[in-house]
């Protein structure tokens, strides 16, 4: 520190985040330092007496250590004063319009530090309603007074009112005029601005301009001295307004919102339903305007289980987020009825309809059958808004809250044809996407597409290469399920959701999304047994068991894979038979019966020669290599991963060419050739990085460090095996297997 100033600034944080009051911190110092002598301490700039900083300093509980270390700078800055400078100029009143500070702002210090470091100039703190730009504008300035002798202004210009309209910046400017002693009344909102800059010009002030509603609102109302910090809070991002610093403030994150609720409701409570407050929390989006809600409620007589259960419930989450004056619901109606009378209102009703988590705009612009460059200047207005957010570049998503209202505001304005539309377009397209996607990955495998792959789609071309359709599927998994069980809920679309099921599945198994799998082939098994569909019931049954085999499952998914062939045998469905005796050997060999293993394999191999499918003949091949190489016949072994290589290149399936050299490098791994295997391995890592394939690379990276630990290299396999890991993990499924039927 070199400056009075500064030193009073750091003892003012100091008392700041000691989170203590005046009246308290006096107490403690006893008599030599009454409540009002420190408020009009830490509001100068001119250093304290020595004795009312070690008072200070040690009410807040500053180490001894420390308190010596201020009291070195104290005596440092004292002898290095200069002479007083002489009395200001009496500029006429010096207002003082701040509302109170908030007592507490939880997870706020990175914006506090970030304003307080910050020159002159304007900031314009931006986010959704409820997330406590006013109160870190306010709290920002009540500690930026102290560096501004000039006084501090305050209006709040209720551009995020929902029952008064937006201040006029003419009265605005007015107010402000006879707080700085002006008695002057300018006719126009021009000349009103011009003597308001005027008459700051040379002050050191701090403007605090709350809720704007436009630049239009807010251009009028800014200085432009050199000594003067405005702080402008706004739901809407603003982007027409030129700001110094744009600073977006964001939800809490889920720490921050435990401390919230800790606060308001004593951490012994929070400690005790610590599952259940972290559900409120994520379930709240991290607002504080919902959390000081539920602080409320659950403050009375309700438990955190029981608000939790309620806000996880669509049909009363707006409703729980309701006490006295504040109301989410109340706020995001604004945020509504300020869009513009375009298509931004349709968009944001009508996107909320079918089940999703995050869409690009193409997507969105199909739902609507709306143009896609109308729709997209739509969804950048809502993102204006806060009313979506942004995940990513192009793609949107809302968060739990601003959904469950969307879908209030639908069910009032839009018929239920209309939004049974909407859900029938989105679903048809991303269906008829997946199947091109699924084209592009395995060209060669006969994939149930008659249902799913009809309807003209434009979010993935029919040129896109295999990394493409790969990304497109990563990106849309989840919406794919998602929308996928919110039809089946409805009875609708069941031919397609029992396809979809099965053309995904080799993707999903190939990605590691097990989870994902699963509950695809559920669906697909109950959409197809309610069409009477035993052929897709069997095909759906194939698709289950792979997800529960590869999460160790293994009896339920032998179970499953005989279900699949029983009916396969019936219908007389050599290929299927073929295919279920495929997974048997895989399921037989992972369970350590090599013997049953070889038998289903050599079976399946025998079928599929019989029935000249050379895609998946290379295929069993492969995995009948896997199969001697446990059962230490490893010249064998090796020999049926060359013909399985062989048939993937002749073919050019890449994705599958990656896992035949990583099958085939473990193979050379086992039988000790380990500079085989470590090209083969690294050939494998590469053509699974340029595919974007994440379980590829976490595969080969895996054999790669037990490669490189077999040649002594500790170092490179410890790197190869902590990066297999990240890529590797997946949670269980979680989901119970159906039972014959």
């Amino acid at each position: 520190m070199t400056t009075a100033e500064e030193f009073v600034v750091l003892l003012r944080r100091v008392r700041d985040r000691s989170g203590l009051s005046y009246r308290t911190i006096a107490k403690r110092a006893g008599a030599v330092l009454p409540a009002s002598t420190l408020a009009t301490m830490l509001a100068r700039q001119t250093l304290p007496r020595r004795e009312l900083v070690t008072a200070v300093l040690t009410a807040c509980e500053v180490p001894p250590s420390a308190v010596r270390q201020w009291i070195a700078v104290w005596e440092r800055l004292a002898e290095g004063a200069a002479t007083p400078a002489p009395a200001p100029v009496d500029a006429g009143p010096v207002p003082f319009q701040l509302p109170p500070a908030p007592p507490v702002l939880v997870g706020r210090d990175a914006e506090l530090d970030r304003l307080a470091a910050g020159h002159a100039g304007v900031w314009l703190l931006t986010g959704a309603g409820g997330v406590g730009k006013s109160a870190l504008a306010v709290l920002a300035a009540h500690r930026a007074a102290g560096r501004h002798p000039g006084g501090c202004l305050y209006v709040d210009l209720r551009g995020a009112s929902a029952d008064a309209a937006p201040s006029e910046p003419h009265d605005v400017l007015l107010g402000f005029l006879r707080a700085l002693g002006v008695r002057t009344a300018p006719a126009t909102v021009d000349e009103a601005s011009a003597l308001f800059r005027s008459t700051v010009a040379d002050r050191a002030m701090v403007i605090v301009l709350d809720n704007a509603g436009s630049a239009a609102q807010v251009r009028p109302l800014l200085p432009s001295g050199p000594r003067t910090t405005t702080l402008v809070t706004s739901r809407w991002r603003l982007p027409d307004l030129d700001v110094t610093r744009r600073l977006a403030v964001e939800p809490l994150p889920a720490t921050a919102g435990r401390d919230l609720l800790a606060h308001l409701c004593g951490p012994e409570r929070v400690t005790a339903e610590a599952a259940a407050v972290s559900d409120i929390v994520r379930l709240c989006g991290g607002s504080p305007l919902a959390l000081r809600i539920v602080g409320a409620r659950a403050s009375g007589r309700q438990t955190f289980s029981s608000l939790a259960a309620h806000l996880d419930d669509d049909a009363r989450h707006l409703d729980e987020l309701e006490v006295g004056d504040l109301s989410v619901r109340a706020g995001l109606r604004v945020g509504y009825r300020s869009l513009p009378t375009d298509l931004a209102p349709s968009v944001f009703r009508l996107a909320a309809v079918p089940d999703w988590i995050e869409l690009g705009a193409a997507a969105c612009a199909a739902m609507l059958d709306a143009p896609a460059v109308a729709v997209e200047r739509a969804l950048d207005v809502l993102l204006d808004a806060h009313l979506v957010e942004s995940p990513a570049p192009g793609r949107f998503r809302y968060h739990d809250s601003v959904r469950i209202f969307a879908r209030e505001q639908a069910d009032a304005v839009d018929p239920p044809a209309v939004q049974l539309a909407a859900r029938e377009r989105l679903a048809a397209v991303m269906f008829s996407a997946t199947a091109s996607a699924a084209r592009t990955l395995f060209p060669h495998d006969p994939l149930p597409y008659g249902e799913i792959g009809t309807t003209a789609q434009r979010l993935i071309g029919p040129d896109a290469t295999t990394a493409q359709a790969w990304r497109w599927l990563e990106q849309e998994r989840v919406n794919l399920r998602m929308i996928a069980s919110q039809e089946y809920a409805a009875g609708r679309a069941l031919p397609a959701i029992r396809d979809l099921g099965v053309a995904v599945a080799k993707y999903l198994d190939y990605a590691g999304h097990f989870v994902d799998q699963a509950r695809l082939g559920q669906l697909a098994i109950a959409a197809a047994r309610r069409l009477g569909d035993q052929r897709g019931t069997a095909q759906a049954l194939n698709t289950l068991a792979i997800a529960m085999l590869r999460h160790e499952r293994r009896r339920e998914g032998i179970e499953l894979l005989d279900q699949a062939l029983a009916i396969r045998r019936e219908l007389g469905d050599r290929a299927g038979e073929a295919a279920c005796l495929n997974n048997l050997g895989n399921a037989h060999r992972d369970n350590g019966d090599l013997d049953d293993a070889l038998r289903c394999l050599e079976r399946s191999l025998a079928l599929r020669k019989e029935l000249s499918d050379r895609y998946k003949t290379g295929s069993t091949l492969d995995n009948i290599g896997i199969v001697l190489r446990r059962l230490g016949r490893f010249e064998e072994a090796l020999d049926h991963h060359r013909a399985g290589l062989a048939i993937t290149r002749e073919l050019d399936d890449r994705l599958r060419e990656a896992l035949v050299l990583t099958n085939l490098a473990e193979t050379e791994h086992v039988a000790g050739e380990q500079h085989q295997a470590l090209g083969h391995a690294e050939r494998a890592l590469a053509i699974s990085r340029e595919l974007h394939h994440d379980r590829g690379c976490g595969l080969a990276l895996q054999l790669l460090g037990d490669i490189h630990a077999s040649l002594g290299d500790t170092t490179r396999a410890r790197s190869c095996h902590a990066e297999a890991a990240e890529l590797l993990h997946e949670p269980a499924i979680g989901v119970e297997a159906p039972t014959a039927g």
